[in-house]
């Protein structure tokens, strides 16, 4: 069992984890308990509402580290080849190149995916948002930047939905090379 941990934001990440990895079907409060090295009652003392609300605010720190790490960057200055290249990069990290299973996609999977539809929803609006923004930025219309965007997340969730499904992660560093020679490719 990890040792207790200090922060919220470390229990945040370990739940993620487990979520990412087990599902959040799959993750049990004694998968979550051990992850976190909290007792039961202490995951129920940070969470009350249960693994409803782990799930819940574990999609929110989510959603804090996609701005952080993906939006801020796509919208700060710099080159849009240079900014594409950073969110590949932090793409692919974040994924463990194509081993380690997205969270939105457990949760629009569960059971319990209308629980987590505003949210979920939320956090592929941003994506796409920020992926058209990048488009737009390299001179691509706002038309074909959106069905880019679109077309971008599409192939990232797809390609790691199938290298799981093939034991193929390459699936996914070969998605990550098409859409850095094509997504600002113009017409």
């Amino acid at each position: 069992m990890p040792t207790p941990l200090s922060s919220k934001a470390e229990i945040l990440d370990r739940l993620m984890v487990t979520f990412r990895t087990g599902g959040y079907d799959g993750a049990s409060l004694a998968d979550l308990s051990a992850a976190t090295g909290l007792g039961k009652s202490s995951l129920y003392h940070y969470f009350p509402g249960g693994k409803s609300q782990m799930a819940t605010e574990v999609l929110a720190h989510l959603g804090a580290s996609l701005e952080r790490e993906i939006l801020q960057p796509l919208r700060g200055p710099g080159a849009p080849k240079t900014k594409l290249v950073t969110l590949l990069r932090t793409l692919s990290a974040f994924y463990d190149s194509g081993r380690m299973p997205c969270l939105l996609e457990r949760l629009c999977a569960s059971v319990e995916a209308p629980t987590f539809r505003t949210p979920l929803r939320h956090a592929f609006t941003s994506l796409i948002d920020g992926i058209q923004q990048l488009c737009e930025s390299a001179g691509i219309s706002r038309i074909t930047a959106k069905e880019r965007a679109l077309d971008a997340v599409i192939r990232i969730e797809g390609s790691l939905i199938v290298g799981a499904g093939l034991g193929d992660p390459a699936t996914f560093t070969r998605t990550l090379a098409h859409l850095r020679r094509s997504l600002l490719a113009r017409d």
